[in-house]
């Protein structure tokens, strides 16, 4: 029986693997250049495209604390808790999409042993039962159902994960003195039960749920349940069965590193197809002469910074976007470089949306993160401090670059006086 749910649990998580592949194959239609999308995004280019990742890119590690439960022979007919002990596990492993993963773990779940009845009705609670323990290592494949069944959200807070793995358990330290007693005809009872109290390495096989809560961008709150497979002898007494199985219950933290670009969470970024580039082509000679005549009109940035309200810096950001680039970054770095040889200067960071794209209040809530994500890289990156800094953001009401839509997906920092005020940049229009 426990066999056949084995191999139902299996096929139904690589079953569930498959058809969300299939169905994320199909998602892309070439004859539209996006789709709608409810949540955070509105819009998802078909050809967005996941960042490039090296091989130690998305690793992780974890360390997980909680209860193995005992199912070995004749445990079932004891006390439900007197099955159950400390079990303590660690591990790192390897997200290779969003929606799949790989882990190895190591730990130690120790166990119980149960004597036939005659053994525990003479001595309940003591000789009847025995402890031993037991070294667990596990390779793991992930697989992220949250990702699989709805599409793929860096913000997303709770992330259900299936685990299917194939490992080896390592049992030791039988409790040698109940052990010797039992197998002895004169322990009062006149039956023998045998337990070789040798240590054994057993092959095993699981799988299991894994809740996993986000608590910020680097840390994870798991909650794990995982149905054990392993040889009939692990516990030191063999029956007529091919196997024995135990549960395991364990809560731990996840850490996730940096990977290459800085982040620790997937992240897809925008890739033109050729129609679209062809387009932008044609709007850079369109506006090629526009463009040159608003960058002479910009006033350049120099020690005395009261020529004009905004600093000529400003942030760019992909349509439907508040990911900060690397290339984006930089001008971030070079804005906090200039609050420090600017003590006396404080900027609101204001933010704005091009409006060919979405719908008005759409806009405002995505150029309010914008001008947050700028805030917060200023603040937690480049430690400019809070007071010299405040949010600011328009939507898509104000379009500070008239001649070219695509300039207003951006994050424009003004000086903050004039009661506050952030004021449009008047050579850009």
């Amino acid at each position: 029986m426990v066999k056949k749910i084995y191999i139902t649990v299996c096929i139904a998580l690589l079953s569930v693997a498959a058809s969300a592949q299939k169905h994320r194959n199909q998602d892309v239609d070439s004859t539209f250049s996006r789709i709608e999308l409810d949540d955070d995004s509105l819009y998802y280019d078909e050809n967005a495209y996941l960042d490039d990742y090296h091989f130690l890119d998305n690793i992780f590690v974890l360390a997980q604390v909680g209860v193995s439960h005992s199912m070995s022979e004749n445990t079932r007919f004891g006390s439900f808790l007197k099955n159950e002990k400390p079990s303590f596990n660690v591990g790192v492993g390897k997200w290779l999409y969003p929606s799949f993963g790989v882990r190895v773990t190591a730990g130690l779940h120790p166990q119980v042993g149960r004597a036939e009845w005659e053994l525990c009705d003479i001595w309940p609670g003591t000789f009847g039962f025995y402890d031993f323990n037991m070294f667990s290592g596990y390779f793991d494949g992930l697989i992220n159902l949250s990702n699989i069944f709805y599409k793929y959200h860096e913000s997303r807070v709770f992330n259900l994960i299936g685990i299917i793995g194939l490992g080896y358990n390592h049992t030791f330290g039988f409790d040698k003195k109940k052990c010797d007693l039992m197998m002895s005809p004169t322990n009062g009872t006149g039956q023998v039960y045998p337990v070789d109290t040798k240590p054994g390495n057993y092959f095993a096989a699981h799988v299991g749920l894994q809740g996993r809560w986000k608590i910020n961008a680097a840390w994870d709150i798991t909650g794990e349940v995982t149905f054990n497979g392993t040889d009939d002898k692990y516990n030191g007494h063999e029956y007529d069965r091919v196997y024995d199985t135990y549960f395991d219950v364990l809560v731990g933290a996840q850490f996730h590193f940096k990977d290459c670009h800085g982040r620790r969470r997937f992240h897809y970024v925008k890739h033109y197809n050729a129609g679209v580039v062809e387009r932008l082509n044609k709007m850079i000679d369109d506006e090629t002469e526009n463009l040159n005549d608003a960058n002479n009109m910009m006033p350049e940035i120099v020690e005395d910074v009261n020529l004009s309200e905004a600093l000529q810096t400003t942030i760019s950001f992909y349509v439907d976007r508040f990911y900060i680039t690397d290339a984006q970054k930089r001008n971030v770095k070079a804005v906090a470089k200039f609050l420090s040889t600017h003590p006396d200067i404080n900027l609101i960071v204001t933010g704005y949306a091009d409006i060919e794209t979405a719908y008005p209040a759409y806009n405002l809530r995505l150029s309010q993160k914008r001008a947050k994500a700028v805030y917060d890289m200023l603040v937690d990156e480049f430690n400019v401090p809070k007071e010299r800094l405040r949010i600011d953001y328009k939507g898509d009401t104000v379009q500070p670059y008239e001649t070219v839509n695509e300039w207003n997906r951006a994050v424009i920092f003004f000086l903050d006086r004039d009661g506050g005020k952030s004021q449009l940049l008047e050579s850009a229009k």
